[in-house]
């Protein structure tokens, strides 16, 4: 006999362990009546999540991910990528070169190499034509702790000041550049935020805009064959059959 309210129950358990996980296969056999689910998933669906994982790890993949028809999307967020990664290795490449400029210039014109130095001396040659000159500054100002040793490796001495300038205007130069490389960076990044977020929507709102029902319950009966004889064949039961898309 075919029990109404055990299979409700059981439909209610299988809806909220759908609502909780997302998947579940769940069966329930008796002599009466048997319960099953059709777990059965399209396999063309996409899943949004997907897309949004996608264009996080390279902005453009999830809209690649969704369909031919958001490609073109998906090539500008891809070409943004690109574009900004070889502008911070064009920068880089940039500022080292400027960098190599003047470390070589100063190396000629004021007979110190700069090659190893942090930005606080690099600085203090730019702005003092010799290490004297430099230090005497210091202790007039009292800013005795930014003194520097007086050794032969920390010596420098500029001809004139138009060669000082134009090695401090090289500086200006390297340091501004690699500023900028920060913010690409963070372009990168909102780009690649922008992208999931994107992909994410268009394959969410297909999935939406689908016309199919989200869901489907099914009652059919259920043939057993006896065993002695398999000519002869009855109903002893019915069968439930829940299908729930998300």
């Amino acid at each position: 006999m075919f029990d109404l309210p055990r299979l409700i129950s059981v439909i209610s358990i299988l809806i909220l362990f759908f609502s909780v996980s997302g998947i579940a296969t769940v069966s329930a056999q008796s002599s009466d009546f048997q319960i099953q689910e059709d777990s059965s998933v399209n396999e063309n669906q996409k899943s949004p999540t997907a897309a949004f994982v996608r264009s996080i790890v390279f902005p453009g993949w999830g809209h690649f991910y969704a369909g031919k028809q958001h490609n073109t999307r998906g090539a500008v967020h891809a070409g943004a990528d690109a574009v900004l990664i070889g502008s911070i290795f064009g920068f880089n490449i940039r500022a080292k070169r400027i960098e190599n400029d003047f470390i070589t210039f100063t190396n000629l014109n004021a007979g110190i190499d700069l090659s190893s130095r942090d930005r606080s001396f690099r600085l203090a040659v730019a702005d003092f034509n010799s290490l004297d000159e430099y230090n005497d500054y210091q202790l007039r100002t009292r800013n005795w702790n930014r003194l520097i040793e007086d050794t032969p490796n920390n010596r420098w001495n500029w001809p004139d000041s138009e060669a000082r300038n134009r090695y401090s205007d090289m500086r200006s130069d390297s340091d501004r550049i690699r500023s900028q490389i920060p913010a690409l960076a963070g372009i990168m990044v909102v780009n690649r935020v922008i992208s999931a977020i994107s992909a994410y929507n268009r394959v969410q709102n297909e999935i939406e805009s689908t016309p199919q029902s989200r869901s489907e319950l099914t009652i059919v009966p259920v043939m057993n064959e006896a065993r002695s004889d398999r000519s002869v064949s009855g109903i002893s039961g019915a069968a439930a059959r829940i299908k729930i898309r998300f």
